[in-house]
């Protein structure tokens, strides 16, 4: 072979090496795009996947118990402070009605007391020891002990209580 045929021989050689490296080259990336692409796809996915959930059940998890925490807090308040409004102004009438009736009843006895026991009898009786020689027909007869019967009126019975 003559020295032009040899060269045009390694021309296409390395034309068709060339080519050949070329058409892997070209085979290798689109290959290794697409296996790169569905591997960083299934990744990216798993990894977004999980993170999002992560940071959406925590931050979820902690503005939900944060509100809750506050409403029920709130609700919880409230209705104890209306209980305890409404159980206080309960006991307050009871309590009134209960010392106005304890105070009527010992105002009605002492009154009762003070004015027919003391006042009215205690009186009489007091007249009676000053007066009764007098209606006795003179100081020469005893005294009955004390008023007669027949003109004075009948001890009055103390009132029920209420």
């Amino acid at each position: 072979m003559s020295g032009t045929n040899i060269a045009i021989v390694i021309i296409v050689v390395i034309l068709v090496a060339g080519g050949a490296a070329f058409g892997a080259y070209t085979i290798g990336k689109n290959n290794g795009y697409e296996l790169g692409f569905a591997s960083g796809e299934t990744d990216g996915l798993k990894k977004g996947e999980q993170d999002g959930y992560t940071k959406g059940y925590s931050e979820g998890q902690t503005k939900g118990y944060t509100d809750g925490q506050a409403a029920g807090q709130k609700a919880g308040y409230d209705q104890g402070y209306n209980k305890g409004q409404q159980d206080a102004h309960q006991s307050y009438e009871s309590g009134e009605k209960e010392g106005e009736k304890i105070g009527y009843n010992k105002g009605w006895y002492a009154g009762w007391g003070y004015g027919w026991q003391e006042g009215w009898w205690g009186g009489c009786t007091s007249c009676w020891q000053r007066c009764g020689p007098f209606v006795a027909g003179g100081a020469g007869q005893q005294p009955p002990s004390g008023p007669s019967q027949s003109w004075m009126p009948t001890t009055p019975t103390a009132p029920p209580p209420q």
